[in-house]
């Protein structure tokens, strides 16, 4: 099939969370499935600044075009590059008044709040670039809030073009707790029919919610694990969407993602000092010793070193870690955090990491290099997070035989299977549900006393570096989900 991805990230090129590495790893699978993907997505200061710094090859597709809808009107220039190591084609959506910003989400120069109209103005950009380089789609698959108005427009009239006759859409939802709500007043920037402005549509309790749009008039809808897609039709779990979820379940898949294997690999790391695999796992000696050497800790085999790598924000759960940190140094771990976030999280963690300097390193930042020397180092990774739609960072510990302590929510209860004393042959980190420190604090002890058992640990990390998180198996169900749409 012809498959068009619109997306605000894409990794390498751009991006802030998970949703970039999706849409940087599926679209590969995809084509080796046998689909033609293209992918589109804006083309923001710090996709410039990439593709500038690894000497990407950049060529504009056509002349500067006007975009109109609604009442507005904007240029678009359109740029085409390639997904690094593939030939797969990434279309750039230029327009410097609502790309060329400091951070990829940041508000206009003048401090008004215009997502909604740069994504708009996105959407309505990817359509036209279709009509004007004859893309024709048969799948349009559509990411997060950002395009969700694209199944409203595909079904408002867009069939009547010729590149999108036959065309279907999926949606898929990375994080429902992120819908693009905005007031009443906001419906006139969509330049859509009054008839969307419904309970049935996008109005939502008096305001525009273009994720319950997409929702309801996608063709099919996933999200990014099972688990997390249960979760979300619960009302403690759904953000308000878990009614529209629940309606429309017959449409409504979880499909865990994925890993790149390829750049994930502890065997053909670059970014490492020694490789090995599962029958190597000694080796991880030497890598823990140059973790502990790079953090300013003091090496010893026998001392766990608790690794976690993060955005330091709510969702992520670190304030759970906050009261326990002291005690967990004292049981006998040494701790290395890397991430930035919240200012008040990051400050808490660097004055605890200042205070315990021979146990503890605490870097704010991030550095995809070092990250990848924590995952390989590292004894544990600690991930409490509040809710998780999916995560990878557990997938990635699980690769490099590095034993994930997570708290039991959304994707992590569909990868992390805890060891309870009686399931080895199956166990691969540990777990614990409430949101409480304590039980944070209990899940790690357990962690560490089990570390002392050299048989047990060599276990569990076998079983999770022989796990299968590869975008092979994923993109196979997103195969089904699109041959769905089209039946």
């Amino acid at each position: 099939m012809n498959v068009v991805f619109a997306t605000a990230e894409v990794s390498p090129i751009a991006k802030t969370g998970g949703l970039g590495d999706v849409c940087g790893s599926l679209p590969k699978a995809l084509q080796a499935l046998g689909h033609d993907v293209v992918i589109f997505m804006p083309f923001y200061r710090q996709a410039r600044q990439w593709l500038e710094k690894n000497g990407a090859e950049v060529h504009q597709l056509m002349p500067t075009v006007v975009i109109p809808w609604a009442n507005w009107i904007a240029e678009a220039t359109f740029l085409r590059t390639n997904l690094p190591g593939t030939n797969i084609p990434v279309v750039l959506v230029a327009n410097d008044f609502f790309f060329e910003r400091d951070h990829l989400y940041a508000d206009a120069p003048d401090g008004w709040h215009d997502y909604l109209l740069r994504y708009t103005f996105f959407c309505r950009a990817v359509i036209r670039a279709c009509e004007l380089l004859d893309i024709r789609a048969d799948i349009l698959h559509c990411h997060d809030w950002h395009t969700a108005l694209l199944p409203l427009y595909l079904d408002s009239g867009l069939r009547s073009v010729s590149q999108f006759s036959g065309a279907r859409s999926v949606y898929t939802i990375h994080n429902l707790n992120y819908q693009g709500v905005s007031g009443r007043d906001a419906f006139a920037l969509t330049g859509l029919h009054s008839r969307y402005w419904a309970p049935d549509a996008l109005e939502h309790y008096g305001t525009l919610n273009p994720m319950k749009g997409a929702i309801l008039f996608a063709d099919q809808v996933t999200t990014v694990s099972p688990n997390y897609g249960h979760e979300i039709q619960t009302p403690q779990h759904g953000a308000g969407l878990d009614g529209v979820l629940r309606v429309v379940r017959r449409k409504f898949t979880g499909i865990l993602n994925g890993i790149d294997t390829e750049e994930w690999n502890p065997l053909t790391d670059p970014h490492i000092p020694v490789n090995y695999d599962e029958t190597m796992l000694r080796e991880k000696t030497r890598l823990k010793r140059a973790l502990a050497k790079e953090a300013g800790l003091k090496f010893s085999q026998k001392t766990p070193i608790i690794g976690a790598i993060s955005r330091l924000v709510q969702q992520k759960g670190f304030q759970l870690l906050l009261p326990v940190f002291d005690r967990l140094l004292a049981a006998g771990a040494q701790l290395v955090i890397l991430g930035s976030g919240e200012t008040d999280l990051e400050n808490a963690l660097v004055s605890l990491g200042e205070r315990h300097r021979d146990r503890a390193c605490v870097w704010i930042g991030f550095d995809d290099a070092l990250a990848h020397r924590i995952y390989a180092g590292a004894d544990m990774l600690l991930m409490p997070s509040i809710y998780e739609p999916c995560g990878l960072n557990q997938m990635y510990a699980l690769r490099y035989g590095t034993i994930p302590i997570v708290r039991l929510t959304g994707g992590l209860v569909d990868t992390v299977i805890p060891y309870d004393g009686t399931n080895l042959d199956v166990a691969n980190g540990f777990g614990f549900v409430a949101k409480d420190p304590r039980e944070l604090q209990l899940a790690s002890w357990l962690a560490m006393l089990n570390y002392k058992d050299g048989a047990v640990w060599k276990s569990l990390q076998t079983n999770g570096m022989e796990a299968d998180f590869s975008w092979e198996r994923s993109a196979r169900q997103y195969d089904e989900i699109y041959r769905r749409a089209r039946s």
